[in-house]
């Protein structure tokens, strides 16, 4: 067996979490035959109402999940994906990509349609109950009522019983709807209504076949030595039961054994060609039929393991369940990033890696989470559309992964990022737990960004509330609340606080010859000028019309500087208005205290306005002001 891991290509599969138990088989038997072929499966599951509610752009995200440079072709499955506009999404990036689309359960042009032989595989079970143990009168647990498949299989089972000279009629047909929920209320709707204990019920599905089952085990009825019962599909579920579900299941041998063979042999000339691949049953022979004895060891065996799946299941909802509460007030990523890593670090995958899509630019992507074989790190901003793994190359090198599962991390409103699992064991609990950490990262991931936002958003409130609209700096009241937080920081305890008072000179003449909007303009001219002077050692205002304020702390006193401090604020604001008819100047006036001081800022402020009233009154009296 050719064992090769340096050179494998990916197989992209995509599929929906709509049937687990039936994904869980087939990507068992997938997993087996890729190992053997040096092909690496690399799953994509979604929620395809999410997909489809979420447009255009959603789809395109899910399809970015897709671009990998090394894909080797693409397995759908089409009836679980249930969407022509997601399906055929998928066809045509894979033509463009010059690679097979291998689709099961649907057919479409341009593929490889593999078609399941339902009809024939189901028959062999009716045939197995009806032909050797005799069972002619038979309750059929069909699927949904109306649904094609369910129709097919009610068909057969009448035709058999036909050719032997029986019947089905209608009261012997219940609807189970392939669930156990379902099953449970048609079993009770049938023997509430006098329906009789039959030889046999004849299932769908395994997954119904389980739930009659242990409907039966509940009212002491033995399955199968009062009634035998038989299932469809061959889920693992079905051969863990006790009794062991009688079924059939799909060849997949002959299956993956033909599509890895037309893998390795394709050539991209072949892209759009159209064949129809009948993939036939198998039937196993169980326990549920009669066929064979149960197993004393084999029955302890499957209960020790479904006891230790549970409690590795608790403790793990458990752990998931603290992370959520952990982040419910979180609003930073790099807080989330180091949770993250504490909790994934706890499971023995060979690999782990979450990213967060970029809210501006939704081409690039975040790393919050990247785990090789035990050692975590945070990643860096990356253009996730090139490759949505930034180590894809040592992936398919490395034999301890043998399925890498993909899955977008969504809300009801956005796709916010992806996480990646590669995984070396593989069977329902291994996906379920994916499936379940996905969904509380993506809880999660709604929590922080959402509570991101909102701080954003009160950040905003707060900056309109603390700021002058024309010009950006504080307004009155964020400038008094700046400057009360820096004095009383350890690092102003024996510095001089020195606040300032400005106005502009003839606004009012500037508005009225000019207009308002060039008044507004030498506003701002001012305002720029101030930041510029104090160059980020102080704290700057605009009290309303042409009224600033602006303060600095410093070893000594700025009050003897006031006039040097004027002229520099008026050459730059002349400089940043550029050339204008007028030119714009100012009154200033200051104060100083020693912080440690009897400081009151009230008092202070109106020493420095009463400053600048008099400079102001000099100025107008001075002809070189006029």
């Amino acid at each position: 067996m050719d064992r090769s891991f340096d050179h494998r290509k990916i197989i992209a599969v995509c599929t929906s979490w709509e049937d687990v138990e039936n994904l869980n088989l087939v990507l068992n038997h997938l997993i087996e035959t890729a190992e053997s072929r040096s092909f690496l499966p690399m799953c994509v599951a979604f929620d395809r109402s999410g997909v489809e509610s979420r447009g255009e752009e959603s789809i395109q995200e899910l399809m970015a999940a897709f671009d990998l440079p090394n894909l080797a072709g693409f397995f759908l499955f089409g009836e679980m994906i249930r969407s022509d506009d997601i399906n055929r999404h998928i066809i045509q990036l894979a033509h463009q990509k010059k690679l097979p689309v291998f689709m099961i359960e649907r057919a479409y042009d341009g593929c490889i349609n593999m078609a399941l032989n339902y009809v024939d595989g189901f028959a062999k079970v009716a045939r197995h109950l009806v032909e050797e143990h005799g069972c002619t009168d038979i309750v059929m647990v069909a699927g949904i009522q109306g649904n094609s498949f369910s129709d097919e299989r009610i068909s057969m089972c009448r035709q058999i019983l036909q050719e032997h000279g029986k019947t089905l009629p209608p009261e012997k047909v219940i609807y189970g709807e392939y669930w156990d929920e379902p099953t449970y209320r048609a079993l009770d709707r049938y023997f509430s209504s006098g329906g009789k204990l039959p030889e046999a019920f004849l299932c769908a599905n395994d997954a119904m076949a389980i739930a009659v089952s242990i409907y039966l085990s509940e009212r002491n009825i033995r399955v199968p030595e009062q009634v035998r019962v038989t299932g469809f599909d061959g889920i693992l579920p079905g051969e863990s039961h006790v009794p062991a579900i009688t079924t059939a299941r799909p060849n997949f041998s002959y299956m993956f054994g033909k599509m890895f063979d037309r893998l390795e042999s394709w050539r991209p000339e072949e892209t759009g060609i159209t064949e129809r691949w009948p993939i036939p049953y198998e039937f196993i022979r169980r326990e549920s039929c009669g066929c064979l004895q149960s197993n004393a060891f084999h029955s302890t065996k499957i209960s020790g393991e479904l006891k230790i799946d549970n409690l590795l299941s608790t403790r793990h909802i458990r752990a998931l369940g603290n992370f959520i509460r952990k982040t419910l007030s979180m609003n930073s990523l790099d807080k989330l990033s180091d949770r993250l890593s504490s909790l994934f670090s706890k499971w023995l995958n060979p690999y782990y890696f979450a990213a967060v899509l970029d809210e501006n630019d939704r081409s690039m992507a975040r790393g919050i989470l990247h785990g090789r074989h035990g050692v975590f790190a945070s990643g860096t901003a990356f253009c996730w559309r090139d490759s949505p793994v930034p180590d894809e190359e040592s992936l398919r090198s490395d034999p301890a992964i043998r399925i890498l599962m993909v899955q977008l991390l969504q809300n009801e409103e956005e796709t916010m990022g992806y996480l990646v699992s590669g995984m070396q064991v593989w069977n329902l609990r291994e996906q379920d737990r994916f499936e379940e950490e996905a969904l509380f990262l993506s809880a999660a991931l709604n929590a922080v960004i959402g509570n991101k936002r909102l701080a954003e958003a009160n950040n905003a409130i707060l900056r309109m509330a603390e700021h002058d609209y024309l010009t950006g700096l504080y307004n009155r009241r964020g400038f008094l609340r700046e400057l009360e937080s820096r004095l009383h920081a350890a690092d102003a305890r024996g510095k001089t606080l020195t606040l300032f008072a400005m106005d502009m000179d003839r606004l009012k003449s500037i508005n009225d010859v000019y207009g308002h909007h060039e008044g507004d303009y030498a506003i701002q001219c001012l305002a720029r000028a101030i930041e510029q002077i104090l160059d980020g050692q102080g704290i700057c205002a605009r009290f309303g019309g042409d009224e600033f304020a602006f303060a600095r702390l410093d070893d000594t006193s700025c009050l003897p500087c006031a006039d040097e401090i004027r002229q520099r604020i008026e050459t730059a604001a002349r400089k940043i208005c550029g050339q204008k008819e007028y030119l714009i100047s100012a009154s200033i006036g200051a104060c100083s205290c020693p912080v440690d001081g009897p400081l009151s800022l009230d008092q202070m402020q109106a020493e420095a306005d009463r400053a600048l009233y008099s400079d102001k009154r000099r100025r107008r009296s001075d002809p070189k002001y006029q």
